[in-house]
């Protein structure tokens, strides 16, 4: 990309940056598609996917997936804490699962999320949205949870965060790395970002601010953070500078589960429940 100019080169990283790879739904999801209730809503033009289980009437558990995934990917905690007596509330993203578009981002998502939390407490009597329960996120879903609580209004009693990164600027020096990409292209690409986005969801924002780092501080309920030390897609290291910056945040360091495979390890659905109900 770096033989044309660098704006153009920007441009086309950012379309790259922001296209997600829809991967279909593997068999041992499916049950849990069938048996939830599945509803749409609409946000930005798009048809957003969001599937529920349990009582209607429950306290709501929201689960926030990551980039590639779907939210069929918490299957190993959508039967716990059903059983527990939560109504688990997962939504596609953009570009992801069962919703439409084929690009998104941080921002976009957060909004997502308002939305959902808007959509969930619009039957409610009072004039006062009901925080959640509790928010899951896992990797990119723990930065678009922390902008949605940051920026957007969201509330929750409780927010655990799966396998986090910690800058919005190392996502994208990695995304570099990933595709080979000049420092100009890259430097393009975040300024192409910002003007085409100043206004667009309502969000004044730099590449730091929009980082966990600074949204975290925004957690108002008590906040739960786990990371694998084998994790090669987030670094622990990286994790670490997360867990380093909220002293009063509970952690849980596993190892040998990486990025996704933690969210079936059995101890890990064990303590986030345990979490929650307490």
């Amino acid at each position: 990309m770096g033989v044309i100019s660098p704006k153009l080169a920007g441009k086309l990283a950012l379309r790259l940056f922001m296209t997600p790879t829809r991967f279909k739904t593997p068999r041992k999801e499916q049950a849990l598609r069938e048996s939830s209730k599945l509803t749409f809503i609409t946000v930005r033009d798009r048809k957003i996917s969001v599937r529920s289980w349990g009582e209607d009437d429950a306290p709501i558990v929201l689960l926030s997936h990551g980039w590639g995934g779907r939210c069929t990917q918490f299957h190993a905690f959508i039967k716990p804490l059903v059983d527990a007596g939560y109504r688990v509330v997962g939504f596609d993203v953009p570009g992801h699962g069962d919703s439409e578009g084929k690009r998104t981002n941080m921002m976009d998502v957060a909004l997502v999320i308002s939305e959902v939390y808007k959509a969930v407490n619009s039957h409610k009597k009072n004039q006062e949205d009901e925080p959640f329960e509790a928010i899951i996120g896992h990797s990119f879903g723990t930065g678009t949870v922390l902008l949605g609580i940051d920026r957007l209004n969201v509330n929750a009693k409780k927010v655990i965060l799966v396998s986090s990164f910690p800058s919005v600027i190392w996502i994208t020096n990695l995304f570099g790395e990933v595709f080979e990409l000049r420092k100009s292209t890259l430097d393009a690409m975040r300024h192409v970002s910002r003007e085409k986005f100043k206004d667009t969801y309502g969000i004044s924002w730099t590449w730091d601010d929009i980082s966990p780092l600074q949204t975290i501080k925004s957690v108002k309920g008590d906040l739960l953070l786990i990371h694998d030390e084998k994790d090669h897609e987030v670094p622990y290291e990286q994790g670490k500078l997360l867990h380093d910056a909220t002293p009063h945040a509970q952690t849980m360091i596993t190892s040998g589960f990486g990025h996704r495979k933690i969210l079936m390890n059995k101890k890990v659905v064990e303590a986030v429940v345990k979490f929650i109900l307490k």
